[in-house]
């Protein structure tokens, strides 16, 4: 067994972030997205989000795999293309289309043929990239392909006669659409609905202007409804403001059918009946009252608010029809409840948790499906976690009478709506095992399951770090808890140079395993390394986080120290984001920390962190910064909780590091740097010119921002193993 090292994390496959599953018609063949940091490219010139060849940060790095249900075997449909993601088979399951980056190509709608295995690539659909969810829709018969497109020419570039200028304006008599972008556009996007003809190659481009996350494609193949970006409202807390159209795919205009639909950044909670003549959508945002809705998609009247929701749905699927377009029906609190069009009259649908302990987590359907889908017994499938033991389960839900039946048991849940699909013989999800990831048969009459693939057999050969959780009073007498991970046979050394991970308002404790993301794959980093790793729990109040992070954290140091798990002496602390605020923030407060490092450390100073954009504003009054206002109603607590103007008391060598495209972090840190530099303060800055803020970055750059961290820590930690090249 040898350690992990920062070679392993950049070749270590994992399954890409939100993008689902999709199985053959025939169940025979299971399409799965996998990612590696290997395969990552910087971002481009003009974008925080995409890469040089137009690639979302979520998919960068993600390569296309088709498992062979019953062998397990696996097929690469693209091998040519240095990234492939978003695989959607057509409704023959003869074809499957994706998202895919080849040589000298943006990012573009790709074919497989499964007869022949050879590939078509449609060069001139030029897709707008979004989150992983946002996959190819492929019309009933199978002879189109929805996709959404950004501008016709990618490489169109400006005339040196032209001005290059960046114009904000504001009148307060009408609000400037351009203020407030969500983070899944470009400010200069430029979408439309694309339409691929399969057999000819043909691209039809569907409505223009347009600024739009998800099309929705109706179940009848003849139009997209969509929620089109219009404007975020000066003082608005989470929402977005857009139109609802529906765009036929056939080139007619788009037309409105409701103007000023307040939604959630995803803009994506839209569903269609099944006869294709209603669209039922969601509105509302978090910590802001949701309302489902139903309108006639051609706008021949108002839509009509069916229910208040109690609490928030699901942010990124709407509720679905089922098959008589009768009921809507949605997973909420643990049950399946429904809502009778007709009637007007909701109800729970599957049994009471309450009496049966069972709080169903998660629904099987093929993402993005607008109909709920059975089987021909009126059944469907869903996970169940049983409340007296924590023990999960597979449960089959009957959509008519709501019966709820346990199938199977399972082990503790990894896989999500994502990574998880069914037949009615077979249950396939995500699993964890020995610290790896795998795809997992489970048979449906309970059965012994068969792992189909494990991504990376070579982790068999690293060391799997011990974990253990550990109780500790902070200074409000809560009682919280912090996981702690050291290299194995450390019960057999002294106490371990310890490197603390933070991030205010979680339970750090319960979210880390070792292996399951980049952020996660950090504990073995340092474990490998020499080091213990801890991640304690840090559930603060919505009010002066400064203070509250250091109460909840130095008493999780100091319970480690207690129990001889850690040297009092060679303690280090790191975070990400808000977490690179808490490092700023707890350096300024204690000399407890020999070395730290702060990625991305957004708030350092709120004053100049407020004004950078409007998601900073909502950042500092409502998010991270809890202010509960503006600078000019809250000033003090502008002041008592922005670290800045306590960078005079920092004595801990500190490490900043940021993304040149990842603002206001950027500016965070380079004010931070310049501030502890003329205080004639230990300190050092990395900034990567090509990227932001997601930990999705280059492979060179990741190289550079692990080994660089590690080098920090050992140059004032020392841990007890040298750190492996």
């Amino acid at each position: 067994m040898r350690p992990f090292t920062v070679d392993d994390l950049l070749k270590l496959n994992q399954f890409a972030h939100r993008c689902p599953w999709d199985l053959s018609p025939d169940g025979a063949l299971l399409a799965v997205t996998l990612s590696e940091a290997n395969r990552r490219e910087p971002l481009g010139d003009e974008s925080s989000a995409r890469t040089i060849h137009g690639v979302h940060l979520e998919s960068n790095g993600a390569h296309l795999l088709l498992l062979d249900t019953a062998t397990g075997e696996s097929i690469v449909p693209f091998p040519d293309a240095s990234m492939s993601w978003a695989g959607r088979w057509s409704p023959d399951g003869q074809t499957l289309a994706a998202l895919v980056v080849a040589p000298q190509t943006q990012a573009c709608v790709g074919l497989w043929d499964r007869r022949t295995r050879k590939v078509r690539l449609f060069r001139d659909a030029a897709v707008h990239c979004g989150l992983n969810f946002c996959v190819p829709q492929w019309t009933p018969d199978g002879l189109r392909i929805v996709v959404a497109l950004g501008p016709a020419d990618t490489q169109a570039t400006a005339s040196p006669t032209d001005p290059d200028v960046i114009v904000r304006s504001y009148d307060p008599k009408e609000l400037d659409a351009d203020q407030n972008q969500p983070f899944f556009q470009r400010r200069d996007a430029s979408m439309c609905v694309g339409v691929v003809d399969v057999k000819s190659g043909a691209i039809a481009r569907c409505g223009s202007g347009l600024k739009f996350n998800i099309p929705r494609l109706a179940p009848n193949g003849r139009a997209v409804a969509l929620l089109n970006y219009i404007k975020s409202p000066v003082g608005g807390r989470l929402h977005y403001v857009h139109d609802l159209l529906v765009v036929p795919v056939d080139g007619r205009e788009p037309h409105v059918v409701e103007k000023d639909v307040q939604v959630n950044s995803y803009a994506s909670r839209l569903s269609w009946s099944p006869d294709s003549e209603m669209i039922c959508f969601v509105t509302g945002a978090a910590k802001e009252p949701h309302h489902l809705w139903v309108v006639p998609a051609d706008a021949s009247a108002e839509p009509t608010m069916l229910a208040a929701l109690e609490s928030a749905p699901h942010p990124y699927q709407a509720p679905w029809w089922s098959a008589d377009g009768k009921r809507l029906v949605w997973l909420q609190d643990g049950a399946l409840h429904a809502f009778s069009v007709d009637e007007r009259t909701g109800y729970r649908l599957s049994e009471d948790p309450s009496a049966t302990q069972l709080r169903v987590d998660l629904l099987v359907q093929r993402h993005g499906e607008s109909v709920l889908q059975t089987d021909d017994r009126g059944d469907l499938y869903g996970r169940a976690r049983n409340g007296r033991d924590d023990s999960s389960c597979v449960v089959r839900i009957n959509a008519n009478s709501g019966k709820t039946t346990v199938v199977r048991s399972l082990p503790l849940p990894t896989a999500n709506e994502f990574t998880t699909t069914a037949t009615r013989e077979f249950l396939f999800l995500r699993d964890v095992a020995t610290g790896d990831e795998v795809v997992d048969a489970y048979p449906m009459d309970g059965g012994t399951p068969k792992t189909l693939l494990t991504l990376n057999p070579w982790r068999e050969e690293t060391e799997t770090p011990s974990r253990r959780i550990i109780e500790f009073e902070d200074v409000n007498g809560r009682t919280q808890r912090a996981a702690i991970f050291t290299p194995p046979g450390a019960e057999d050394r002294d106490a371990l140079p310890m490197v603390v991970t933070v991030y205010p308002g979680r339970t750090n404790s319960e979210r880390h395993v070792p292996g399951l993301d980049i952020y996660d794959l950090e504990i073995e980093l340092l474990t490998g390394a020499g080091y213990a790793a801890m991640y304690p729990d840090a559930i603060i109040e919505d009010h002066d986080p400064i203070a509250q992070i250091a109460g909840v954290t130095l008493p999780a140091v100091q319970r480690a120290v207690e129990m001889g798990l850690a040297d009092a002496g060679r303690v280090g602390v790191r975070g990400h984001s808000y977490g690179g605020y808490a490092v700023v923030a707890l350096l300024t407060q204690t000399n407890a920390f020999r070395a730290g490092v702060a990625n991305a450390p957004t708030g350092v100073n709120m004053t100049s962190t407020y004004v950078a954009n409007f998601n900073a504003m909502r950042w500092c009054e409502f998010n991270g910064g809890r202010t509960g206002g503006t600078p000019w109603e809250k000033r003090k607590r502008y002041i008592e909780n922005s670290p800045f103007f306590l960078l005079d008391q920092v004595e801990t060598p500190l490490m900043l590091v940021c993304g040149s495209k990842d603002e206001p972090a950027a500016m965070s840190a380079r004010e931070t740097f310049l501030a502890l530099r003329r205080l004639g303060k230990r300190v050092e800055m990395r900034e990567y010119r090509r990227e932001s803020h997601v930990m999705a970055w280059s492979a060179a750059d990741t190289r550079d921002y692990y080994e660089s961290e590690l080098r920090w820590f050992d140059q004032y930690l020392a841990p007890n193993l040298s750190n492996p090249s």
